[in-house]
């Protein structure tokens, strides 16, 4: 018996979700042996998974290799169309962006992982790391954090060590975290220079119709330009659009929920 048959699962089922775990937004492309290596799994099963999600278009060919398919944008659409925080920040991210350089993001939080569903850049930005799409443990973003710091901590461990489990992250440390996501949740929003080098990012949560945290606003740039007018600035800018998103969201809730 293998380990996923011994948890109550389907190992095939477990295997090809492995699969698709290990293509990334800065991997899109595997070779079957690049598959195998990722996924920790056999050639030869790798092989006949990738064969199989292909004819379910959950991946496609590319290149000598595979990519992700079409199905999985449209499972995805469901999933972003079902909690409405897409559709809630239509129009709000472009007022934040207020200087060269900067950018303004929307974010979903999701069982520990952070996924950036909207991104608002000025003319003259610079290439960043997070793009539309992108999935990122949300203990290591600034709109990760601070949704996360409105949920008990043992929660947040929780999800921590889910997300460096299947994405092979260090562990951070959890002493450092929560203190900082104690100041998180006192002050309302997040500044950090740590997330990106080079780079300060301030966000503030978004909450669901039942005071849930489900994601965040940033606003970042170069670390340079953040001085603590700039900062507080970015705050006021931050926590106001994140209001409007969460009172959206609110106002669209069937009545019982709010």
């Amino acid at each position: 018996m293998t380990n996923d048959e011994s948890r109550g699962g389907v190992a095939s089922v477990a295997k090809a979700c492995k699969v698709l775990r290990a293509f990334s937004p800065t991997v899109g492309v595997l070779s079957v042996r690049q598959v195998s290596a990722r996924a920790g799994i056999p050639r030869s099963t790798a092989h006949e998974l990738c064969r199989t999600l292909v004819s379910e278009g959950m991946l496609e060919g590319a290149g000598g290799g595979y990519q992700l398919g079409p199905l999985l944008l449209e499972l995805a659409g469901q999933i972003i169309e079902r909690t409405g925080l897409l559709r809630a920040g239509e129009g709000i991210l472009d007022s934040l962006v207020r200087a060269p350089e900067q950018d303004a993001h929307l974010c979903q939080l999701t069982q520990g992982w952070i996924v950036y569903l909207d991104r608002n850049s000025s003319p003259s930005h610079v290439p960043a790391a997070n793009q539309v799409g992108q999935r990122a443990p949300a203990h290591l973003t600034v709109c990760g954090k601070v949704a996360l710091s409105w949920l008990p901590f043992d929660k947040v461990v929780a999800h921590v060590e889910k997300c460096c489990a299947e994405s092979a992250v260090p562990a951070p440390d959890l002493k450092q975290l929560e203190a900082e996501l104690t100041q998180a949740r006192q002050d309302g929003f997040l500044a950090s220079r740590s997330v990106q080098q080079g780079r300060t990012s301030v966000a503030a949560p978004i909450f669901d119709s039942s005071g849930t945290p489900i994601g965040g606003v940033s606003l970042s740039g170069p670390a340079g330009m953040f001085t603590t007018a700039v900062v507080e600035s970015a705050r006021a800018s931050v926590t106001h659009a994140a209001g409007l998103i969460s009172a959206r969201l609110i106002s669209a809730a069937p009545a019982w929920t709010r």
